[in-house]
């Protein structure tokens, strides 16, 4: 037997050992592009898992979405999936699945189990965006918004730049969220989905975590007031007063930072905030006025405004801004953890803003 024949054979044989393989054809595989986690009412199977599955159209316009939800009652994460592979008939795929929601009884209990689980499946990607169903995940991927255009069009848009970008909506992925729930001196907070009195999302609220559950969960207006101090989010509004009258101003720029000190014996965290703003909401006849004692009642509003929510933040025992890492950051030593963890309940809060008016928003 020459060379040649011999590598011939090797081939086929090689070929006939691999055709076996587990690759299926995409017409074969169901697509889940949410996945909702909700504890159970039964304390054998305490988790409930809702899968929204994919449905292929040949339409792509307002309503033409179609998808399957199917739910399981399970006693981990892993089985229930196992387990809802005999509702289908095709195999499922995690690849596409791009949103993870956590109901809030569960979220307010303990999510260290599914945070395991998602962080360890290897077809589940690390940018997937992470939420809060309220009053439960199961709900909320139930539905179904007028305007979808193809199965999760709506959530995906409603997280991505792609779509909406809302001052109210903050956005949190996979990868963040394990690193924050594992990451001394920086807590975990995802956005809260609820539903209105129609079939749509309405998503304004963010939810405080320490490394266990949900610690508090701030307002509309306290969500975006922390998305402007955290992330320098510029597409946002803030309301003010001066001498008794309503005003609205649009962010045009906006810069923070802070640094953690001592001033008269006393650990002090001082914020400094600079904005650029136009006037979207003012009475008439605010454009011949002097602008100095307004940019400063604005700034002193403002300021107290911060205040308020950071002390309303420690007071919950959470850092989200990531005050203690910062600090451990700044003090080398194996002690600077635990120095820290006595320092925070009783920081001092300083926040020095400045508001320079940029326009009235009137053409002159």
């Amino acid at each position: 037997m020459n060379r040649s024949l011999r590598t011939f054979l090797m081939i086929v044989i090689f070929g006939m050992l691999f055709s076996g393989c587990g690759f299926k054809d995409i017409d074969k595989r169901f697509f889940v592009v949410a996945l909702g986690i909700d504890l159970s009412d039964n304390e054998k199977k305490p988790y409930r898992l809702t899968l929204q599955l994919a449905v292929p159209s040949p339409k792509i316009e307002p309503g033409a979405s179609k998808t399957q939800i199917e739910t399981i009652n399970t006693e981990s994460i892993a089985e229930g999936v196992r387990m809802l592979k005999a509702y289908v008939d095709k195999e499922l795929d995690f690849g596409h699945c791009k949103v993870f929601l956590i109901g809030e009884k569960l979220a307010r209990k303990d999510y260290q189990n599914l945070l395991e689980w998602m962080t360890r499946r290897r077809d589940i990607q690390s940018v997937a965006d992470v939420a809060i169903g309220k009053p439960d995940a199961e709900s909320m991927l139930n539905v179904e918004p007028l305007s979808e255009r193809y199965p999760g069009n709506t959530l995906f848009l409603s997280f991505g730049a792609d779509g909406t970008e809302s001052s109210y909506t903050y956005v949190e992925s996979l990868s963040d969220f394990s690193r924050r729930a594992s990451e001394e001196g920086l807590d975990p907070l995802m956005p809260v989905i609820a539903k209105d009195n129609r079939e749509n999302f309405v998503i304004n609220r963010t939810a405080l975590l320490n490394k266990k559950k949900v610690k508090l969960i701030l307002s509309p207006r306290e969500s975006q007031l922390y998305n402007q101090l955290a992330s320098n989010f510029t597409k946002s509004s803030m309301h003010g007063m001066f001498e008794g009258m309503d005003l609205v101003v649009a962010l045009t720029e906006i810069h923070s930072k802070f640094h953690i000190g001592n001033h008269d014996g006393e650990d002090t965290i001082t914020m400094d905030v600079k904005m650029k703003v136009v006037f979207e909401e003012a009475p008439k006849g605010l454009y011949e006025e002097q602008w100095a004692p307004i940019e400063k009642k604005l700034s002193q509003e403002y300021a107290k405004t911060c205040v308020t929510l950071l002390r309303k933040i420690q007071k919950a025992g959470v850092d989200p801004m990531g005050f203690g890492l910062h600090y451990r950051a700044t003090h080398p030593g194996r002690g600077a953890w635990k120095e820290w963890k006595s320092i925070y309940p009783n920081v001092k809060f300083v926040v020095r803003a400045n508001i320079k008016i940029e326009g009235t928003g009137l053409i002159k």
